[in-house]
C-alpha cells in the first residue's frame, strides 16, 4: 500500500499568530487591508511575430495549430460536405 500519512492543515489563527509574532500586528492589518483593497487587473497582452512571419506554420497539422490558437490550414472537410448536401452552413 502506497499510503502516504497526510499532515493537518494549518489553522488560520494560529498561521494569524506567527505572523504578528514576526511581523507586529501593526505592519499585518496594514498589509491585509492593502491585499484586500487592491484591484486586480487582468495580464498585459503581449504582442508577438505575426502568425505570417513564423516560418514553418503551414507545415503543422490543424490540431498543433489550435493548441497555438490558430485557425485551420484548411477548411474542413467534412463541414464543407455538409454545405454542400445541405445548402446552408451549420
Amino acid at each position: 500500500m502506497n499510503a502516504l500519512p497526510l499532515e493537518p492543515r494549518p489553522v488560520l489563527t494560529d498561521t494569524l499568530d506567527e505572523l504578528i509574532n514576526d511581523h507586529g500586528l501593526h505592519r499585518v492589518v496594514l498589509t491585509l487591508l492593502g491585499r484586500l483593497a487592491k484591484r486586480t487587473r487582468p495580464p498585459d497582452i503581449k504582442v508577438g511575430p505575426k502568425a505570417a512571419d513564423v516560418p514553418g506554420l503551414d507545415l503543422l497539422n490543424d490540431h498543433l495549430r489550435a493548441d497555438l490558437g490558430l485557425p485551420p490550414a484548411a477548411p474542413n472537410r467534412a463541414m464543407v460536405e455538409l454545405e454542400a448536401l445541405w445548402g446552408r452552413r451549420f
